[in-house]
């Protein structure tokens, strides 16, 4: 057991329910003084490139206007008072590499998920910090490892849908598996009426099933949240799978009758996905991601467009 515990309500049936239902605990997070605003501007300030997305996006389905942008030379304060009174959505990523301290927080709180639920073995851990304006909105979108997700401050409203047909789609699932496609996946406005909805205060974290989509609206504040992602055998299996059942269907296509991560079909699957990966078949059907805005904290909306668009690497 970890010498700090990270939640406070492992409640009877938690142990069951997770990663299988939605469940929503608390959480001393806050406590660690690692996501204090001068903590973050600090590690804004030192963060690799290739650890941090900055988006923007409109307001609606019919104009989303999803687009990424860079920090440029801003300093970490500038860029958190940008975000404040913009519209943008800044997520640091996989911060376990940046900063030894997160690395330990991030193997407790797995430590303390394994201790809880038996039988649960995790690997490939992250954690990152995302930062977000006021009343913004991350579109329906599915994640493709094991998520939970951790209020700091402020408040946002969580949308959580069921994982299966016709809320999630086979082929656009492969397809953000195989990097063909950004996370955001069909929606439309009935898919509510199915929706558990979660409203997250600081100190709450949420956590739900295996690609479950969800759509995430603030509240009028500037808010922080933790994410981490996890794997387990099952959610790899689930991956190979849904890889190798893209590889079929968009590179042969074949139409893959099963999806299921279990049985025997998962070991030929998960070869062809192997195979696929090692030899970078995929790499020209990869989605080519562009930054074509910089956060500028003098700008009314703190953001100027870019005069040329950089292709990301």
């Amino acid at each position: 057991m970890q010498d700090t515990m990270t939640l406070t309500e492992w409640e009877t049936g938690h142990d069951e329910l997770f990663g299988n239902h939605v469940i929503k605990m608390q959480h001393r997070l806050a406590d660690t003084g690692l996501f204090t605003i001068d903590s973050l501007a600090e590690i804004i300030e030192r963060i690799p490139s290739e650890n941090y997305n900055l988006n923007t996006m409109g307001f609606d389905y019919d104009n989303p206007q999803w687009r990424e942008g860079r920090i440029g030379r801003s300093s970490g304060r500038d860029v958190i008072d940008a975000i404040r009174r913009g519209r943008m959505w800044l997520n640091l990523r996989r911060l376990q590499q940046v900063d030894p301290r997160f690395d330990k927080l991030l193997e407790d709180i797995m430590a303390e998920f394994q201790d809880n639920v038996p039988g649960l073995k995790t690997f490939k851990h992250e954690l990152g910090i995302l930062i977000s304006s006021p009343k913004v909105r991350v579109f329906y979108h599915a994640d493709i490892p094991g998520q939970s997700l951790w209020q700091i401050s402020g408040r946002k409203r969580v949308y959580i849908y069921p994982n299966g047909e016709p809320f999630l789609k086979r082929q656009e699932l492969e397809k953000v598996v195989l990097g063909m496609q950004e996370e955001e996946v069909t929606y439309h406005d009935w898919f509510d009426n199915y929706a558990e909805v979660h409203d997250l205060e600081p100190g709450d974290m949420a956590t739900w099933p295996l690609n479950a989509p969800h759509q995430v609206i603030n509240a009028d504040s500037l808010n922080i949240s933790v994410t981490t992602q996890h794997w387990t055998s099952e959610i790899r299996n689930a991956y190979a799978v849904n890889y190798a059942n893209g590889v079929l269907r968009n590179a042969f296509g074949y139409r893959p009758r099963v999806n299921k991560p279990i049985g025997l079909q998962v070991y030929p699957k998960a070869a062809l996905a192997l195979a696929w990966k090692s030899l970078n078949l995929q790499k020209a059907h990869k989605l080519i991601r562009t930054i074509d805005f910089e956060l500028d904290p003098n700008a009314e909306t703190g953001m100027r467009d870019l005069e040329e668009v950089v292709v990301k690497a």
